[in-house]
């Protein structure tokens, strides 16, 4: 029968443990991977930040150096940066890098293999394996600081009762990120198929709007004078680059903005409300009638802009190469049905993410009860 160091019960049915007594870590290698038959290896970059599930991995056969293997249900832990929260259960086998400790439990009848990836998920774990890693620039945790983790270990009983709760959680904010990701596809194919198809005249850019670089000012798209001591978004060559409190000027009240400079130039966006343009973008300081700014930013975006930048290692895209590019022209009321339309789907997406979002905040709360001691 198992038995702790320190029996004392801080709950009814639950004890003071060491990870060491109700963990063990794995020492199965393998010195030829590809002889032995193993398809799969995982290295760090593979494990995603609070992700349980292993959604990536790499070929044996593309060559690796790894030695360390895992087996389905085993507990892969990063030991490497601690900090980044990488957790995951593998449902493959495979061979993984050093810098990636595997574990298992003990003994299912003391520990449940299903509650040890959501034990080493909480605040406490990730602080005593952060504050145990040794390193700068690099810094690694040891299993032997690991297994000093101290932390209260419920019944058989209440951990089937938690381990329940968490999957269902689990389960659910999975469901959402789907309908989330199949939003976005959504848009995607309903994008290209409603402009590649078009049999609306097709018309170039610079009969549509003017651009201009941004120069590194401010405008305000809704203030009818200008704003001072705002939070606003800064946009630059590949997207929103942060925030920043500055004097802003009046242009349209709807304007697309364009990275100019950078590997993800040419990216789209289409604003509302005050905005800081670096002189890494372009936005449109006008609009003809006859597009909607958010059926443009719509056209540029599907036109995959990146792909006419020119440069090498600095991509570029200017004024005359969005001038030139061409897209379709539909009637303003056949625009603004396609908008309507992707704008229904990606609220679709937006509600399921924070729905997502939600769950995993219930999960934090859930995973409190597993606290340290």
């Amino acid at each position: 029968m198992y038995k702790t160091k320190n029996t004392e019960c801080f709950q009814p049915g639950w004890l003071r443990v060491k990870f060491g007594d109700v963990v063990r870590l794995s020492k199965a290698r393998c010195a030829d991977p590809l002889a032995e038959g193993v398809e799969r290896f995982v290295g760090l970059e593979h494990l995603e930040p609070g992700d349980l599930r292993i959604r990536s991995w790499g070929n044996v056969v593309d060559g690796v150096t790894f030695t360390s293997v895992f087996q389905p249900g085993q507990m892969l832990f990063g030991k490497r940066r601690a900090y980044q929260r990488k957790v995951a259960v593998a449902d493959f086998s495979g061979v993984c890098s050093g810098d990636i400790y595997v574990m298992e439990s003990k003994d299912a009848d003391v520990l449940l293999p299903e509650l040890l990836p959501f034990i080493c998920q909480t605040d406490a774990f990730f602080d005593h394996a952060v504050g145990t890693s040794a390193g700068s620039l690099s810094p690694r945790t040891n299993w032997t600081s690991l297994a000093e983790f101290d932390f209260a270990l419920p019944s058989i009983t209440e951990q089937v009762r938690i381990v329940k709760l968490l999957r269902a959680i689990e389960d659910e904010r999975e469901s959402l990120l789907e309908v989330k990701t199949a939003a976005n596809s959504l848009v995607d194919s309903v994008s290209k198929d409603r402009l590649d198809n078009s049999s609306a005249p097709r018309v170039k850019v610079e009969t549509l709007a003017k651009f201009t670089s941004g120069d590194g000012i401010a405008v305000s798209l809704l203030s009818d004078k200008p704003t001072i001591d705002v939070k606003v978004p800064v946009y630059g060559g590949n997207g929103i680059a942060g925030y920043t409190i500055s004097p802003l000027h009046k242009v349209p009240d709807e304007t697309v903005v364009i990275g100019r400079v950078g590997a993800y130039c040419g990216r789209t966006y289409f604003v509302e409300g005050d905005a800081w343009i670096s002189d890494n973008a372009l936005f449109a300081t006008a609009f003809s009638d006859a597009v909607m700014p958010k059926f443009l930013a719509m056209c540029l975006t599907a036109a995959n802009l990146n792909r006419l930048s020119t440069g090498g290692s600095q991509p570029l895209i200017n004024q005359q190469i969005v001038k030139a590019v061409e897209v379709p022209l539909p009637t303003i009321e056949y625009q603004n049905e396609i908008v309507e339309t992707l704008q229904s789907v990606k609220l679709t997406g937006r509600e399921s993410l924070r729905r997502a979002d939600s769950l995993k905040e219930l999960k934090q709360i859930a995973l409190r009860g597993l606290r340290s001691v």
